[in-house]
């Protein structure tokens, strides 16, 4: 069912960032925000949240005039995310990063957009080109799965400089994950539930500092990410096509026995009770989302 859109624009705007060992790159980022959101018409807070830092980042912060949440341990970058949203004021949050590789001086134009749309994502330009051509094919195979699941175009999952609705965020608090994916989990949550996303275009900079993605094991934990939070809301999307597959696999491997053998053999009999059995699975998962 598609939510009720609510179009009033934002009033009190929540700026969020979370911060782990970004000493070298907060002050500039805060100085950054608060010069372009002082020239805008929205007025704002700025919380930063120290996950847990080991270098001086949240004295940095504090000594630059930010309001400072500290996690006495590092928790991750989507638990950080969330220790701002339960203390922000604002009912829009806008999130960028620290580490300066977003331009905050866009930050007015995707609020610009809010009200119509409940989440504007600043979608990053040239980043492509940035991507070792060894993570390319991974990376557009995962981009071409989450399209598929979504039912929509995705120019950018997980960009690291949005606005969104706070209660958009409550919503989905449960499933939102602790660490990175937390961007890809609220964009694929807001797009299965019919919530309006809109992409504006952005540039994208070199980080400040040593960056903390793992590849390999990101892009793992991205793929089960999309698998899991279609299931969640959409398992149709998931369960019917298998079946499907399995299905047309039993009957043609079922005509084949039949035709060189003259009889029924077990395998084709187990593609056909699977497939039985994954649609199965896929309506009782769909009679349970409905009534979440």
């Amino acid at each position: 069912m598609t939510p009720d859109i609510n179009t009033d624009g934002p009033g009190l705007v929540s700026i969020i960032i979370p911060a782990y060992n970004e000493e070298n790159a907060i002050v500039e980022t805060i100085e950054q925000v608060r010069a372009v959101m002082s020239a805008s018409q929205y007025d704002y807070e700025l919380i930063i949240v120290n996950d847990g830092s080991t270098d001086q980042t949240g004295e940095k912060a504090r000594i630059a005039g930010a309001r400072v949440l500290n996690h006495e341990v590092n928790q991750g970058y989507g638990a950080g995310l969330k220790t701002g949203i339960v203390a922000a004021q604002g009912d829009w949050i806008v999130i960028p990063d620290a580490d300066g590789t977003y331009p905050n001086e866009r930050i007015p134009d995707l609020l610009s957009e809010a009200g119509p749309n409940d989440m504007v994502v600043g979608a990053r330009v040239g980043e492509a080109a940035k991507i070792p051509l060894i993570r390319r094919p991974a990376k557009w195979v995962l981009a071409q799965f989450a399209n598929y699941l979504a039912e929509t175009k995705i120019p950018d999952y997980n960009s690291g400089l949005r606005v969104f609705r706070k209660d958009v965020a409550k919503r989905f608090f449960k499933i939102l994950p602790q660490g990175f994916s937390f961007t890809t989990t609220i964009t694929l949550s807001s797009l299965c539930n019919g919530y309006r996303v809109k992409y504006i275009p952005i540039a994208y900079y070199e980080r400040t500092g040593k960056s903390k993605i793992k590849p390999i094991r990101d892009t793992y934990r991205f793929f089960m990410l999309i698998l899991r939070t279609t299931v969640y809301f959409n398992p149709m999307k998931v369960f019917m096509p298998i079946s499907f597959i399995l299905f047309s696999m039993g009957i043609a491997k079922l005509a084949h026995e039949i035709y060189t053998a003259g009889g029924l053999a077990e395998t084709s009999v187990f593609l056909i009770l699977a497939s039985f059995q994954m649609a199965a699975l896929g309506l009782l998962a769909d009679m349970i989302d409905k009534r979440l």
